[in-house]
């Protein structure tokens, strides 16, 4: 008998270890497909579940939060997806009865404090795209954003959503060193999850990166084929300055600096400034494109692999446009000089 109490005890803690990490995902979403499939971040199907007039659940065990993907098609044929956290908890799913193009997933801390976040954020985006607004107030708008973003990230470090605006939203102004800080605010099991231990070792590596440290050699080939270094261009004696520059012809904001480094390029290339463009493009023939229709002529290389690159790896490239001023030293003098600041920094550079 007593043999039997204790192996009742033990599956009793079991069962509530079980339940403790339990999540379900409940939804009611109008119009799509008869199955929906629940994805982790590398695409693999955790789960999936029929639809039934609109409604589907699925549940599972959810030992660490992770960010997943719910889909109604397993690839093509999609009519709706959405972003989740799961966690333990009843994640729900519905349609935004003022948005029909977006989701609402609700129920738990993380995924409430994203759905908060995303009316306020969207908020913002849609009065600073009305052609009303005045430019003062867009400036205002920026700062609104940019503030909201570290008021929510703030309030949220006891869940996986503060970690992702960090890594997702923060992460691309922040120094190495500024990462690394950030991070150890948040509790320590939070330290744990993927999100914040590959965000770590991208910090570690972009202090590497920061104004004053020594480059890191990039090898790739041009458009004919033949591999380009780094290092031949910043050590040419008739360049002071090199900007190197991660882009892609997909890249929207990317094709808007065009304009700024093509007017750089004028007029200071003569002087010794030259640009060395790693292209994060998977098709050869649209990197080849943009390049000659937007008449960008300066040094340009591609493995012709998306992020898949060393060089985005050495460089801790976590979006693009994203650049480097480097120094006939080898030295970082500058990082990420968008629109008029990298013709004024080039400027003032090549006046001392």
């Amino acid at each position: 008998m007593k043999k039997i109490l204790i192996l009742a005890a033990a599956a009793a803690v079991l069962c509530s270890c079980g339940n403790k990490n339990k999540y379900t995902v409940e939804g009611a979403v109008a119009g799509i497909n008869d199955k929906v499939y629940l994805f982790d971040e590398e695409e693999v199907i955790l789960d999936s579940a029929a639809v039934k007039e609109g409604k589907f659940r699925l549940s599972g065990i959810a030992e660490t939060p992770a960010v997943a993907i719910l889909r109604d098609a397993r690839d093509q044929g999609a009519t709706f997806a959405t972003m989740l956290i799961l966690e333990p908890g009843q994640i729900m799913v519905n349609d935004d009865a003022e948005n029909t193009y977006r989701k609402r997933v609700t129920g738990t801390p993380a995924n409430d404090a994203s759905d908060a976040y995303a009316a306020a954020s969207h908020a913002l985006v849609d009065e600073f795209r009305n052609p009303n607004t005045s430019d003062e107030r867009r400036e205002a708008i920026n700062a609104e954003y940019s503030q909201l973003t570290r008021t929510v990230m703030e309030q949220n470090r006891g869940n996986l959503f503060g970690a992702i605006l960090l890594a997702q939203e923060l992460g691309y102004e922040l120094s190495g060193q500024e990462l690394l800080d950030e991070i150890a605010k948040f509790p320590a099991a939070m330290q744990q999850t993927g999100i914040l231990v590959k965000l770590k070792e991208n910090a570690e590596q972009k202090i590497k990166t920061d104004i004053g440290q020594p480059y890191i050699d990039i090898v790739q080939p041009d458009a004919a084929g033949k591999e380009v270094s780094l290092k031949s261009v910043v050590e040419n004696p008739a360049n002071k300055y090199v900007l190197l520059d991660f882009w892609a012809s997909w890249c929207g904001p990317c094709m808007g600096e065009v304009p700024h480094l093509k007017k750089t390029y004028a007029e200071f290339h003569k002087k010794g400034f030259e640009i060395y463009g790693v292209s994060f493009d998977k098709d050869r023939e649209k990197w080849l494109a943009a390049i000659d229709q937007n008449g960008m002529n300066w040094v340009h290389v591609s493995q012709v692999n998306g992020f898949d690159n060393q060089a985005a790896r050495d460089y801790a490239v976590q979006g693009i446009p994203s650049n480097f001023l480097i120094g006939s030293d080898g030295k970082i003098v500058a990082k990420n000089l968008r629109g008029e600041a990298l013709y004024e920094k080039v400027a003032e550079l090549l006046a001392q």
